[in-house]
């Protein structure tokens, strides 16, 4: 599709006066070759007008704006027919005819570009219609007004009135169904076609000069040889579309015009009669009709050459964006690749970091032996560490007969944890030995020195810890951890809350205010469980969690029983709830029970 054109009636700049200048001559130059077969001189009135074709296809090709171009090219012509020179009717009749003449070409323009919508005439069948209709639709009413004025002004007699209007509109149309579409075919705009013609030139040169000679020879058996063999015109032309598209086409169908003019008017061929103006007419309907047939054959051939570029131009596309997205996907696996790499890598990395922990877990956590030594007291513990998230802690020691538990999370990844469990379970341990009983100021005081530690090492790692003293059945505690399950010598179950006694330790430098105090009172059979939030809420293949219901059932069932019992049939009762389903956090428990 070619790019709208203006339509509008303007002035030319100077950068198209030589477009002007070249279309007023070439209009000159094919008036005067159509002139010369005037069949009625004093009228202008001439059976052939090539020139109305030339105004046209410069009009459709180039723009409208060279309508000042045929209009001068008119007036001289004019000016010349009626000898304006000779008096003021002349003069009158001669720019009368030429507004009315110019109006035709404009107007024939015009429609021709509003019904094909600024495509070119020759891009579609339909297209190719709506031209012809154009052509002859336009000059209908110019022919009839001046047949008119040259019938008013005395140049022809009023009975000629239908010659003269006939001859003046048909010649127009004839003129521009052959003329124009040569123009357009060699117009920039039908650079395809072009490009085709270029290579098909190249490629088929003896096949262009067969087809020349067969028009001449043929046109010279037909035309001057009186055998009525027009129609063996036909395939050289069909020929000549398939191979050379529009613009060879076109210009077999102008060369033979030319050839088959200027016989008829020697009185020769299938198409000569008495009247040379009848004779025109006839001959030039016979080419008009094989020029549509002709413009619709290569309107249909260049939709399909247009079809088959944007196929390929398509199947191009797709293979460049086949080809970006082979790229694409070839930079995302190596990228994949590397991740994998990287992360296989981190994965071995954490895995010995998890054993590292493991081993530092298991060498700072109080043996079953050293709980069995306190005397006061049945103690069991169970910790499993299952991924490197987070990492439990817990430790019971005995100082002049005062038991000191601490429980505590350390959360984050890795070694950095494992460190910051001993540390804490260092600093425990000697802030117990230097026989500091009050919980509140211990965990100050241990604080202060994590948070020192934390913020020497650079590291995210926070912690959440209990610290419990017990001493002749009173037990204080201060800290935070999980609710506190105190279990009385009966089997009933109470709950502690111990999420507001603390803040996380390693945050503030100063955590005075945050510190509050809480104490229960153990009988003997009494006691207390601390356990980690994953063992309540551990899910089955369903997803349904382990929950402190249950929790609190199996102790209770079981509270009569050593704390080690107690601790085993706990442990016991979340794995066969968890079934298949793997431990996705650490699981810790601690059961303490005041001896009878």
């Amino acid at each position: 599709m070619i790019s709208p054109r203006p339509l509008r009636l303007a002035l030319p700049s100077l950068a198209q006066l030589w477009k002007q200048a070249a279309v007023a001559l070439a209009y000159y130059a094919a008036a005067q070759f159509s002139i010369a077969y005037a069949t009625l001189p004093e009228a202008a009135s001439t059976p052939v007008w090539f020139a109305g074709g030339v105004a046209v296809g410069a009009m459709l090709s180039f723009g409208v704006d060279l309508w000042l171009a045929v209009f001068i090219s008119i007036l001289v012509l004019e000016f010349v027919f009626f000898k304006g020179w000779l008096g003021l009717e002349n003069l009158m009749l001669a720019i009368a005819i030429t507004f009315m003449a110019t109006l035709g070409k404009v107007l024939a323009a015009v429609w021709s570009d509003r019904l094909t919508q600024s495509r070119s005439p020759l891009d579609s069948p339909g297209d190719v219609v709506r031209f012809i209709l154009a052509a002859f639709l336009s000059h209908l009413p110019i022919g009839m007004l001046c047949a008119a004025l040259v019938c008013t002004f005395g140049k022809a007699p009023w009975v000629a009135y239908r010659q003269v209007f006939i001859t003046w509109w048909l010649s127009d149309a004839f003129g521009i169904v052959l003329v124009a579409p040569l123009l357009l075919a060699w117009s920039s705009t039908r650079s395809l076609d072009l490009f085709q013609f270029r290579t098909a030139i190249r490629q088929h040169w003896l096949e262009a000069a067969a087809m020349v000679a067969l028009v001449i020879g043929i046109s010279e058996v037909a035309l001057v040889g009186d055998y009525p063999v027009e129609y063996l015109l036909i395939p050289v032309i069909v020929w000549a579309a398939f191979r050379f598209r529009s613009p060879g086409a076109t210009l077999i169908m102008v060369l033979l015009s030319l050839l088959a003019v200027i016989s008829t008017a020697q009185g020769r061929g299938s198409f000569a009669r008495a009247s040379m103006n009848e004779s025109l007419l006839l001959l030039q309907s016979c080419i008009a009709v094989i020029a549509l047939t002709t413009l619709l054959l290569c309107a249909v051939l260049h939709q399909n050459d247009q079809s088959k570029q944007a196929l390929r131009d398509a199947n191009q596309s797709l293979e460049d964006r086949v080809q970006q997205r082979t790229a694409e996907l070839a930079e995302a696996n190596a990228a994949i690749v590397d991740l994998n790499e990287r992360l296989k890598q981190e994965n071995l990395r954490m895995a010995a970091e998890l054993d590292v922990v493991r081993q530092i877990q298991d060498m700072i956590l109080p043996t079953p032996e050293d709980l069995s030594a306190i005397q006061t007291l049945d103690v069991s513990a169970f910790s499993d560490l299952a991924d490197e998230d987070s990492t439990d802690y817990f430790d019971v020691l005995e100082t002049d007969g005062i038991i000191t538990l601490s429980v505590g999370i350390v959360g984050g990844r890795g070694l950095e944890s494992g460190v910051l469990m001993l540390m804490v379970q260092t600093a425990v341990r000697t802030l117990a030995e230097l026989r500091d009983r009050n919980s509140v100021r211990f965990l100050q005081t241990l604080n202060r020195t994590l948070y020192k530690n934390i913020e020497r090492m650079s590291t995210q790692q926070r912690l959440t810890l209990a610290v419990l003293n017990y001493l002749n059945g009173s037990l204080s505690i201060s800290g935070q951890h999980e609710d506190l399950v105190v279990v009385r010598a009966s089997g009933r179950v109470e709950r502690v809350s111990m999420t507001d006694l603390i803040l996380p330790l390693g945050l503030e430098f100063d955590i005075t205010a945050f510190t509050k105090r809480a104490s229960v009172e153990l009988q003997p059979g009494d006691g207390i469980v601390l356990y980690t939030s994953s063992l309540p809420s551990a899910v089955d293949e369903n997803g349904i969690m382990y929950g402190l219901d249950r929790l609190y059932k199996v102790i209770a069932q079981t509270w009569t029983q050593p704390a080690v019992f107690v601790r085993r049939a706990v442990i016991q009762d979340v794995r066969q709830h968890m079934g298949q389903e793997n431990v996705l956090d650490n699981l810790s428990l601690l059961v303490l029970k005041r001896r009878l």
